[in-house]
């Protein structure tokens, strides 16, 4: 079984050198798109859920961890991100049986084997690359015959790959007409990589782990799939 990504390591790992939108691809370019899993395309925060994730997590404090905060937790799924990207880019798939099960390391490897070396170069995430981070769902998994409690939370990402530039571009054009402003946003909006990522935690009675695996993780380009 594979080794879980505990809350205290996930606070203490190094740094490393916005509904629900299910997108079917449409692109008319033949290249394959970047695909680490076969997950749902999740680009945005929806509403509802996030109704149902603060009941969620009084259920958590209240019958099962009362020391529970999404922030810290969020500030954790961050840096995991920085942590397993670089490995996945990297091909390092012996290193992620620490943090990753081994279901997704079978599925992540297989597809990681079908892209191109540019696509691979995008993978690794620097934590100042991740201009947008939000829990998408929170859901509560029990099962009667196993007497088990879990929690599932989804993760979404947005990166931006050298983000300086677009900034000292907008700052320095101070005298471009407002098309060539909307020009840059657009700019940056196609070039944003969208990552889900899922962590599981067990919250049984009789557990005394407190640690997190990652149980789905993709990484994705929006333009890939729509236009």
């Amino acid at each position: 079984m594979a080794s879980i990504i505990s809350q205290s390591f996930l606070r203490s790992i190094p740094k490393y050198s916005p509904l629900m939108k299910i997108i079917r691809f449409m692109s008319t370019d033949h290249h394959r798109p970047l695909m680490l899993m076969n997950l749902p395309h999740v680009a945005a925060p929806n509403l509802g859920l996030m109704m149902k994730n603060f009941f969620s997590r009084i259920i958590i404090n209240g019958y099962f961890d009362s020391t529970f905060a999404i922030k810290p937790f969020c500030q954790g799924a961050r840096q995991a991100l920085t942590v397993v990207s670089h490995l996945v880019g990297n091909g390092q798939f012996d290193d992620l049986p620490k943090f990753v099960t081994q279901e997704v390391i079978h599925e992540v490897k297989q597809n990681y084997d079908q892209l191109s070396f540019k696509q691979r170069q995008q993978i690794p995430v620097e934590d100042n690359e991740i201009i947008f981070s939000h829990p998408y769902s929170i859901n509560m998994m029990m099962n009667e015959q196993t007497n088990t409690r879990s929690v599932e939370i989804s993760m979404i990402f947005h990166i931006l790959k050298d983000p300086e530039s677009y900034q000292e571009e907008m700052m320095q054009s101070t005298n471009v007409t407002a098309a060539n402003w909307f020009a840059t946003l657009r700019n940056m909006r196609d070039h944003i990589i969208v990552c889900n990522y899922k962590f599981l935690r067990n919250l049984s009675r009789n557990t005394t782990d407190d640690s997190w695996i990652i149980t789905g993780l993709n990484h994705w380009l929006p333009n890939e799939y729509f236009h």
